[in-house]
């Protein structure tokens, strides 16, 4: 789980947790690093982040053997973002985007699809 805003962090990890082993990280360097050293199964990643954005992180998972295969959804309450990264090229690349604030059942249910590689419509 990627936010750099802390509160949004910590409610979504919360609510993760009694289902998923959830590693959190809060600028994007360390998501990537994160990731390089215990690929995770799935990234949740903001797009606004205060170092690198999310597209950029995306990007650089992509381009690692460890780490291109891992599910990405990106997750943004940003208008601009969300339609840029309706439009990136990232686009095809990512299992989902979904508009903050996502509910818990909404992520959930996003993950555990992510996990199955079946999309949602």
């Amino acid at each position: 789980m990627v936010d750099d805003v802390l509160d949004q962090l910590d409610l979504y990890a919360m609510v993760l947790e009694p289902h998923f082993e959830v590693s959190r990280a809060s600028r994007g360097e360390m998501a990537i690093a994160m990731a390089l050293a215990h690929p995770p199964d799935v990234i949740v990643l903001d797009l606004l982040l205060p170092d690198v954005d999310g597209f950029d992180v995306c990007r650089r998972l992509r381009g690692g053997r460890e780490t291109a295969a891992i599910p990405i959804i990106f997750l943004t309450g940003d208008e601009a973002s969300l339609f840029k990264a309706m439009s990136s090229p990232e686009f095809a690349s990512v299992f989902a985007i979904l508009k903050k604030p996502a509910t818990g059942d909404q992520l959930l249910t996003t993950i555990r699809a992510a996990l199955t590689g079946s999309r949602q419509g």
